[in-house]
Parts: C-alpha cells; structure tokens; sequence
C-alpha cells in the first residue's frame, strides 16, 4: 500500500502544528503599567511574546500527540493492519479535538487570570495552529470518506 493525499496532508498540517508550537508566537502582550513594574507576564518576566509551548505546561503535550496522530494511521495502513473502523476517521476526531482546545484557549479564554489577561493579543503561531489542526481533521475526515465501503441497501428497498 501506498500514501495517499490525505495522509500527506495530515502528515504536513502535523509537521505545521508541531513547528507552530515549538516556533512561532502565539501571544504577544501589550505594555501596561502592571508589566512595566515587572508583574503580570504570562511566559516570563520581561517576556512580551509567547510561544504555544511556553505558554501551556498540558495543553503542549496534547498537541504534540496530536499532531503525531496523522503519522500514526500512516504506520497503521502502511503496515496493512486491519482496523476496526474507517481509517481516517481517529484521525479526524484528534485533530477536532486539537481544533476545540487551541480555538478555546485563544478565542474564548486567553491566558493569564485577571490583569494578566489584559492587553493579551493572538500573534500569527496561534492562527496557524488553528489552521494546522484543521488541517488534520479535513485530512483524517477525507481519508475516512475514501476508505468507507458503498452501504449496502435491504433487499425491496428503493
């Protein structure tokens, strides 16, 4: 068996993530007068940029799974085990769930706690990863799209 498109664009999006994460900021913080008295940074003192990694001590972890998950239905299908589902479709469900928790931790809830959470501003790292874990659960749903088996209609029906 061979790679198809969809396990190199999952591949791809979880390269992204990962050097997302690692790499780029995520978060850059305004100068307030509590951060210019030396309080309330979220990835350091006298730090105004973050990157995902520095910023969430469990979240990065999930993400790093998460983005693997693409590399391991690839070992999976390449090694011509069977599955008990449509392949693609763990897949699928990571890279949501990765999608939720990166769109919830910098839409809905930046962060920091109270003053902390002020003057903090997504950077260009945050919306790649949000693509990126997109990207993965496209992939993972197109692949499990492929790989799904014409369903059969009871005999009489139309």
């Amino acid at each position: 068996m061979r790679l198809e498109r969809w396990e190199v664009i999952g591949i791809v999006s979880g390269a992204i993530l990962t050097l997302s994460l690692l790499f780029l900021n995520w978060f850059t913080l305004e100068q307030t007068p509590a951060r210019a008295q030396g309080q309330d940074f979220i990835c350091g003192t006298g730090d105004y940029d973050c990157t995902g990694f520095e910023t969430f001590p469990i979240l990065r972890w999930l993400l790093i799974l998460g983005a693997a998950a693409p590399l391991i239905l690839t070992y999976i299908l390449l090694r011509g085990h069977e599955l008990s589902w449509p392949p693609g479709e763990m897949t699928m469900l990571v890279g949501l769930i990765a999608f939720v928790l990166v769109a919830y931790n910098g839409i809905l809830d930046r962060p920091g706690g109270g003053t902390e959470e002020t003057g903090v501003e997504l950077a260009i790292g945050y919306w790649i990863a949000l693509l990126a874990t997109g990207g993965i659960a496209v992939a993972g749903f197109l692949r499990s799209k492929e790989g799904q088996r014409e369903v059969r209609k009871t005999p009489g029906t139309v």
